[in-house]
C-alpha cells in the first residue's frame, strides 16, 4: 500500500468518525463544566462561584450517548433506522438542555450581580446620610428625623470648616509679643501656642517675622454643606472607594437606592453623667430585593439607646 493510499484510508476515516468524534468532545466538555463551577467577578471585584445546573449533566450524557450509538451504527452494531432515530432524539433533547441551562445561569448571575450593585449602593447613600446628620447636628446641636429639613440642610446649610495655613513657629513669644497679648509680665518660658500665632498673624509683628508668623492662618470660616462634604473631592473618592454605582444627589436621600422605598430616620436622647441630654440617631434601610432572597439584608448606622453612628454590616 503507497503513500496516496494511506492518505486517501486516513481522509475516508476521518471524514466518517469525525462528526461522533465532536460529539464525544462536545459531551466531556459539557460534563466538566457541570462538575466544575463557573467562576464569576462581581461589581466590587470578588469572585462568584456558579456552579452548573443538572440540565448541564444531562445534556452531557445525552451528548455523550449519542456519540456511543453513532460509533456503534458506524460500525455497523446498530441497524440503520434505530441508530438515526437514537441520535435525533438525544441530539434535540442535548440541545434543549443547554438553551435551558445557560438561559438559567445567566438569570441568576444578572440577578446576584444585580442584588450586589444594590447593596453597595445602600452602603453609600448611608454613609451619605450619616455625614449629613453629623454636619446638621454641628449646627444644630441635634439630629433630625425629617427627611425634608435635613435635604433642605443639605441644600442651603453651612458647615463650620477651619481653615489652617502654616505651622506654629517653634519659638517663644518675645517680651513686646506679651504686652501686645496680655499687658502683664507673665513668664516666658514655654513655646508660642496655636492661639497665640493665630492673634499674632494678624499683628504688625507678623509683616517683620522671621519665623513664619507671616502666612500663618487658623480661622473659622462657613461653607456650604454641599461644598465643604458632598463636592469635596476626598468623599466623592470614599464613595468610589466603596463601589457606588450611582453619583450623589440630594433629592435621592430619602429613598432607598433603585427604589421608592423611603429610608427611616429615628431620632432619640440618652443621659450622660448626671444631667448631660445627648441627640442620638438612627439610620434604617431594607435591601430593594428582600422577598427575592430567602434572607432579607437589613442595614442601619447608629442607635437610639447609645451614643455612636457604627455601621450595623461591620459589626
Amino acid at each position: 500500500m503507497d503513500i496516496f493510499e494511506i492518505l486517501e484510508k486516513v481522509g475516508y476515516y476521518g471524514k466518517r468518525y469525525l462528526l461522533p468524534t465532536i460529539f464525544l468532545v462536545i459531551g466531556l466538555y459539557l460534563l466538566k463544566m457541570a462538575v466544575i463551577p463557573v467562576e464569576e467577578v462581581l461589581a466590587d471585584g470578588r469572585i462568584y462561584p456558579v456552579e452548573q445546573s443538572s440540565g448541564f449533566l444531562y445534556a452531557s450524557l445525552f451528548f455523550l450517548l449519542a456519540s456511543i450509538v453513532w460509533f456503534l451504527y458506524l460500525l455497523e452494531i446498530v441497524q440503520t433506522t434505530v441508530g438515526y432515530a437514537i441520535m435525533g432524539v438525544l441530539v434535540i433533547c442535548s440541545i434543549y438542555l443547554i438553551v435551558t441551562d445557560f438561559s438559567t445561569i445567566k438569570t441568576k448571575v444578572d440577578y446576584d450581580v444585580s442584588h450586589e450593585i444594590r447593596d453597595l449602593d445602600i452602603r453609600a447613600r448611608m454613609d451619605d446620610l450619616k455625614q449629613a446628620e453629623i454636619a446638621y447636628k454641628e449646627m444644630n446641636g441635634i439630629y433630625t428625623a425629617s427627611m425634608d429639613d435635613l435635604i433642605a440642610f443639605v441644600k442651603t446649610g453651612k458647615k463650620m470648616k477651619i481653615l489652617k495655613e502654616g505651622s506654629i513657629p517653634e519659638r517663644k513669644i518675645s517680651i513686646e509679643e506679651r504686652e501686645y497679648l496680655y499687658q502683664d509680665d507673665r513668664p516666658l518660658d514655654k513655646f508660642m501656642t496655636e492661639i497665640e500665632a493665630a492673634a499674632l498673624a494678624k499683628s504688625p509683628f507678623a509683616k517683620t517675622d522671621t519665623t513664619g508668623l507671616d502666612g500663618f492662618i487658623r480661622d473659622t470660616l462657613y461653607v456650604p454643606v454641599m461644598e465643604a462634604i458632598f463636592l469635596d473631592e476626598k468623599r466623592i473618592a470614599t464613595r468610589d472607594k466603596i463601589g457606588a454605582s450611582l453619583d450623589f444627589h440630594v433629592d435621592s436621600l430619602r429613598y432607598v437606592p433603585h427604589s421608592k422605598i423611603p429610608v427611616t430616620l429615628s431620632v432619640g436622647s440618652i443621659i450622660k453623667g448626671e444631667s448631660l441630654k445627648v441627640s442620638t440617631v438612627l439610620i434604617e434601610m431594607y435591601h430593594p430585593m428582600i422577598g427575592e432572597k430567602d434572607d432579607t439584608l437589613f442595614y442601619s448606622i447608629g442607635s437610639l439607646t447609645e451614643n455612636h453612628l457604627r455601621e450595623s454590616w461591620k459589626d
